[in-house]
Parts: C-alpha cells; sequence; structure tokens
C-alpha cells in the first residue's frame, strides 16, 4: 500500500467521523432525548463521552479484540442492551413528568457524560467499528508516523465531536417550537432507544 499523506489521513478520518455523528445508534438517540428536554445543557456533556469511552476501546482493539473470542462481544451486547432500556425507562419518566408540569422548567439533570460513557463501553458498535474501520486505519498511521495517527485521530473525533454539538444546538432551538414539537420527538427517541436496547440483547442472546 502506498502510504499516505497527513492531511490524506486528517481527511479519512473527518469523513469516517461525518459518518459516525449522524449514524443512528444509542448514543445518538441519548443525546437528541437529552437535547429536547434540557437543551444545550443536557446535551453538550453527551457529546465529549466517545473522547473517553473510546480510550480503552482503542487500547483494547489494538493489543487485544483480535483474539477474544466472540462470546465477549455478546456479553457486551447484552449488558449495553440493558442499560439502553434503564435509559429509555428513565427518558420515559422524565417525559411523563413534564407533561404534567408543563408550566414549570425542566430541571437541569447532571451525569449526561457518566450515562453516555458507560452506554458507549457497553454498545459493541464501538468495538466493531474499530477493529473493523478505524483500527486497521489507525494502525497504518501509526507504522508511518505517530503524527499521521494523531492526524487520523484528530480528524476523526474533530468532525465526529463537532457534528453532534451541531446536533445539539439544532435541538436546542427546536425546543423554542413548544412541546407540541418536542415532546413527540422526545416520545419518538424513547421508542427508539427501545428499539436499540431490545435490538442489542437479541444479538446478545442469538447472534
Amino acid at each position: 500500500m502506498e502510504p499516505q499523506s497527513f492531511f490524506a489521513y486528517l481527511l479519512q478520518g473527518a469523513a469516517l467521523g461525518l459518518t459516525a455523528a449522524v449514524s443512528p445508534g444509542p448514543l445518538q438517540t441519548f443525546l437528541v432525548s437529552e437535547s429536547l428536554i434540557g437543551g444545550w445543557r443536557d446535551g453538550f456533556p453527551i457529546a465529549f463521552a466517545p473522547l473517553i469511552s473510546d480510550m480503552p476501546i482503542i487500547l483494547l482493539v489494538l493489543l487485544l479484540l483480535n483474539q477474544l473470542p466472540n462470546l465477549f462481544l455478546r456479553f457486551i451486547s447484552l449488558a449495553g442492551g440493558i442499560f439502553v432500556l434503564n435509559l429509555a425507562l428513565a427518558t420515559w419518566k422524565d417525559w411523563r413528568t413534564a407533561g404534567s408540569q408543563p408550566d414549570l422548567p425542566v430541571p437541569i439533570k447532571r451525569g449526561g457524560l457518566r450515562r453516555g460513557i458507560m452506554l458507549n463501553l457497553l454498545n459493541p458498535n464501538p468495538y466493531l467499528f474499530w477493529t473493523l474501520v478505524n483500527g486497521p486505519i489507525l494502525l497504518t498511521a501509526l507504522r508511518q508516523s505517530s503524527l499521521y495517527a494523531g492526524a487520523y485521530l484528530l480528524g476523526f473525533y474533530g468532525i465526529f465531536v463537532g457534528g453532534m454539538l451541531v446536533i445539539v444546538s439544532v435541538l436546542h432551538q427546536a425546543r423554542r417550537l413548544g412541546p407540541r414539537v418536542t415532546r413527540p420527538l422526545q416520545l419518538v427517541s424513547i421508542f427508539i432507544l427501545i428499539a436499540f436496547g431490545a435490538l442489542l440483547i437479541k444479538n446478545g442472546l442469538w447472534p
């Protein structure tokens, strides 16, 4: 394979980062739900969750994951499904509380970043994505130069996190349209979380 340049890795990472930001998944759905309920104060911290949760995933992929049995991913999938269903239940409770008290402001919740990190760690998709896509590219970049590997990671996470921050900002503005718009969107996000949770459990039990 012909060596690539610094900017080639930067652009390659940015392209995959954009794909990761807009691809539907449990983390993105949780981001949408929290942003609709609490605006940018709840959504922004979640957007930074991959920067923290992906570090052990990257190390695991580069060092061990190819040698681990399939049972590992099945366990992660099962645990992730249960966690996503718990998030859906908590979001449903928030949705009902906001509906029963329409004149009261929604309290600012804490711990969105922590829940986002847990959600990403218990989601098999980042493990698969880093094993099949990001991991091989990062290894190739590392063989050329640590600077090239840094360019790839900068492009990927710069667009990934930046894209999710844009989503949060748009949803924060959408809250100005009032509950007639935001509450149905919140309800849709709850059902999507349930669907993702059920799918993760299914993949863990019956791959």
